[in-house]
């Protein structure tokens, strides 16, 4: 997992992987304002951005989740957002998995970290990644967000 902030993204981008780059640039370069809710293609189906307005839940209410085949980059442009995050062990089994559809869900992460993002704000998480997106550490609010998917083929 990295988690980053789009102010200094000038400065940190010459250490990125080129596919981060992309990725990220896209955030950087985008006005938000302008794009409507759906799915926005930035590499064909290898790389796409899914923009949507979801609302926060406490901890406790929704599944952690897992992908084999893409990365996710979750960027926050309004609201906030706490994300729960352990990176995969051999203990930490799914209740289910849909591999066909890419991803794997999981209850309760013994040790799990809680990110926040602001707006601005970023975090990519990866295949080894579990992460529970969504939550809120205070009252459920509406938090308007990108989620780009990266396929790992990519790297």
């Amino acid at each position: 997992m990295i988690t980053g902030s789009l102010s200094h993204w000038s400065q940190e981008r010459a250490y990125a992987h080129p596919v981060l780059r992309k990725a990220i640039d896209f955030l950087f370069e985008s006005d938000f304002t302008l794009l409507e809710e759906g799915r926005h293609p930035i590499w064909g189906d290898d790389m796409f951005a899914l923009i949507s307005t979801i609302r926060t839940r406490p901890a406790s209410e929704p599944p952690a989740e897992k992908h084999e085949r893409f990365l996710d980059i979750h960027y926050v442009i309004e609201g906030e957002e706490t994300i729960g995050c352990k990176v995969r062990d051999e203990q930490t089994l799914p209740f289910e998995s849909h591999p066909e559809d890419d991803y794997s869900l999981y209850s309760e992460l013994e040790g799990e970290s809680m990110i926040s993002l602001a707006p601005g704000r970023y975090a990519v998480l990866f295949p080894e990644d579990i992460h529970r997106p969504g939550l809120t550490e205070t009252e459920p609010a509406e938090v308007r967000k990108v989620v780009i998917k990266i396929n790992r083929e990519l790297f």
